[in-house]
């Protein structure tokens, strides 16, 4: 492995760390730049990894506001889209998923602003639609999750819809994704996905999300949420559209 190659994987390491401490749209970042280090298959498994790792982090700072009665309603569908996103990326090629996780994230990118928008005025939603709410926006947390490790976007919506306290959430949203990246660790093995080779990417990040994961907790306070995420956003669209045209 190359000088450069191991600078980047830190690199991605420490934004996985922010991304579960401050920052949640670093999220798409992430998935972006590592399908530009490595073959698009090969980096959707080892950023499961760098996630679950992230996730250990995330879970130890909000153990006490999980709402585990409403996690469980959500595993059924999630699981649903998990399945699908296998078999889609069974029958896919480095290079069409390559493009297909650029239109991921273009699409997220775009959907994400928007959304946050569409929160404010239909509040009410989730009271009026929660069983189509919760499977359509769990099924497709789950299949995007698998395929391109981008599932927080749907699943943020869901959780703005429910009208949670900043803790819930961050609790929630921490735990969910830390037992559904475990649940798609399976998947990834048996889909030849993540192999032991894989390790020698993976092992030089983990000291770099452990410094993320600090840096995030003192910043997420001192800076401008907003001007950042939105930074991050057009970063994660303008690594999407070079994706796509590769």
């Amino acid at each position: 492995m190359s000088h450069l190659v191991l600078l980047e994987m830190m690199g991605v390491g420490l934004l996985v760390g922010l991304a579960k401490t401050s920052i949640g749209g670093l999220g798409l970042l992430c998935a972006a730049l590592l399908t530009q280090i490595l073959p698009a298959k090969e980096s959707t498994g080892v950023l499961l990894i760098l996630l679950i790792i992230g996730d250990l982090f995330a879970i130890t700072a909000y153990r006490k506001y999980v709402d585990w009665k409403f996690l469980r309603t959500l595993f059924m569908p999630v699981f649903v889209g998990l399945v699908f996103g296998a078999i889609f990326l069974s029958q896919s090629t480095d290079e069409s998923l390559k493009k297909f996780i650029g239109w991921v994230v273009v699409i997220l990118v775009i959907l994400y602003p928007l959304s946050q928008y569409w929160q404010k005025k239909n509040s009410d939603l989730n009271s009026r639609f929660p069983r189509f709410l919760r499977l359509t926006l769990g099924s497709t947390a789950g299949f995007m999750s698998m395929v391109a490790n981008s599932g927080g976007t749907p699943m943020s919506i869901y959780l703005f819809l429910r009208r949670e306290s900043v803790m819930n959430f961050l609790a929630n949203s921490a735990w969910f994704f830390f037992i559904v990246n475990l649940i798609k660790l399976p998947f990834t093995i048996g889909l030849g996905i993540l192999e032991v080779t894989s390790f020698k990417f993976i092992l030089p990040a983990i000291p770099a999300i452990a410094v993320g994961a600090l840096i995030g907790k003192k910043i997420v306070s001192q800076i401008n949420q907003k001007i950042f995420q939105n930074l991050t956003l057009i970063s994660a669209g303008l690594v999407g559209i070079k994706l796509i045209l590769s």
